[in-house]
């Protein structure tokens, strides 16, 4: 997951103000009135430093000093700005800042101390309200020079403000992190499932996420290098955290060392996913069965596994991971039961262990196949109760339709054999939740986590390009 995302925060008020006598008064109406505005500097600025690394200006007010300000952010490269005039301002410093400042992902906010219109205003309790104010000015300004920005409004006392510039942070620092994220397909797409196929150009121009391909030789070699001592040290702790059913210790010990190669590979190449085509016929002439048993190191160095090769589908569940500040489970919708507005869902093979109820983790062999057959272990289980997101990302043409709804887990028994699974009660109807998800034309895969974030993706689809839909 992220680091504590670096951000710049910078505090603007108009020169006039000094100019006038305002800021320097030691009596009358504004006798420490600089002081109030330096306090509201200070709390905004503590609040943000709870969750993000805050390179902060302080109150700034003069053309130098925000020409000097918008330099130190660049070199400290901030992944993004929120850009505060908290008082009436004058426009020369902002177009400064415009012109010297690094293009990141940008806030206005337009701070508001009070929280409510008051029943009476003298002059200087409205003028330490006028950034909204300021805000409107300034607007024109980013937008004739073609900055995006996102809109805030509220102060740091305000839940729903405190949110909202959190989510943009951390969709903004999200957008930053996929430009050096690195996702294997092994081997190749799968032609079983050919609606996540997807040019990787528009991977790379869109979001700087880069493909790389990897045989199953490759992988095949560095399940060699495991030791048995490795993979029987791993097969003790699925004994110790887990339920073992008709799975052989022959066959735990040969996926153990698929589990660890997959660690392997993840390491050596920096991955933060592997689109794993598991219908491959190499997978049977080399391995003689598919590599579908997952290791919890995987999702401690934030790599996603998923199958039928799709790389949409991994994206959206590193998306909303990263989003969400811990690990997404690869999923795929069911079905329905539209009597008692519940979804089914769930995926064979490779779910991510933190996603799942402890109690309920149990290692089988794969199957998909008949006992006649080879067949390597899978473990599964059935997800913790609590608040989660759905995230699908499907190719369509040169562009990815983006569409997410949320809903709750629920606590219980397990109700499916062998697969890592879920049962949710949306937030909205589940019958129309299905029929709106076919007539989109969606992939059945979800990136699905626990958390409610949509204003965190909808900053993100903004950011990137993406028309988000909320079910």
């Amino acid at each position: 997951m992220l680091s504590k995302p670096k951000i710049g925060v910078l505090f603007l008020a108009g020169d006039s103000w000094w100019e006038a006598g305002i800021c320097t008064a030691a009596t009358g109406p504004y006798a420490g009135f600089l002081q109030q505005i330096e306090n509201d500097v200070a709390a905004a600025t503590a609040a943000l430093a709870k969750d993000f690394t805050v390179i902060s200006s302080g109150l700034l007010h003069t053309s130098q000093q925000i020409i000097d300000e918008a330099r130190r952010f660049t070199s400290e490269k901030v992944e993004a700005i929120v850009f505060c005039p908290i008082i009436w301002t004058n426009d020369p410093p902002v177009i400064d800042f415009i012109r010297e400042a690094n293009k990141v992902p940008l806030a206005l906010w337009a701070y508001d101390p009070y929280g409510s219109i008051l029943e009476y205003y003298k002059i200087e309790v409205w003028l330490r309200s006028s950034g909204p104010v300021s805000v409107q000015q300034v607007s024109s300004l980013f937008r004739n020079h073609e900055w995006d920005y996102a809109v805030i409004f509220g102060n740091e006392k305000d839940e729903g403000c405190l949110r909202e510039l959190q989510a943009f942070l951390r969709a903004a620092a999200v957008k930053k992190s996929l430009t050096t994220t690195r996702i294997a397909v092994l081997p190749a797409p799968c032609r079983m499932v050919m609606g996540a196929w997807i040019d990787e150009k528009v991977l790379y121009e869109q979001f700087g996420v880069e493909l790389v391909h990897v045989s199953v030789q490759q992988f095949a070699e560095i399940a060699e290098s495991i030791s048995d001592a490795e993979a029987a040290e791993y097969v003790q702790w699925l004994k110790e955290h887990a339920k073992i059913t008709n799975t052989p210790e022959e066959m735990l010990l040969m996926s153990a060392k698929h589990a660890l190669a997959m660690v392997r590979l993840t390491e050596e190449l920096g991955l933060s996913g592997i689109a794993l085509e598991d219908f491959h016929e190499d997978f049977y002439r080399i391995l003689g069965v598919r590599p579908h048993l997952y290791h919890p190191r995987l999702g401690e160095l934030g790599c996603t596994v998923g199958l039928e090769a799709d790389v949409p589908g991994i994206l959206s569940t590193l998306i909303v991971g990263r989003l969400a500040g811990h690990q997404a489970m690869f999923n795929e919708f069911y079905t329905i039961d539209k009597h008692r507005d519940l979804v089914l869902m769930g995926h064979p093979g490779m779910g991510e262990l933190s996603v799942g109820d402890p109690a309920t983790f149990e290692v089988t062999p794969d199957l998909e196949f008949d006992e006649t057959q080879k067949r390597g272990a899978w473990i599964s289980y059935r997800a913790k109760p609590g608040p989660m997101t759905h995230f699908n990302l499907t190719p369509d043409g040169n562009r990815l339709k983006a569409t997410a709804w949320t809903g709750e887990a629920l606590f219980g028994p397990r109700l499916m054999e062998g697969y890592a699974h879920m049962l949710v009660r949306p937030d909205t109807d589940a019958l129309p939740l299905f029929q709106k998800i076919v007539e989109r034309g969606l992939v059945q895969h979800w990136g699905t986590v626990h958390g409610k974030i949509v204003p965190e993706l909808r900053h993100f689809a903004r950011l990137t390009g993406l028309d988000l839909v909320v079910l």
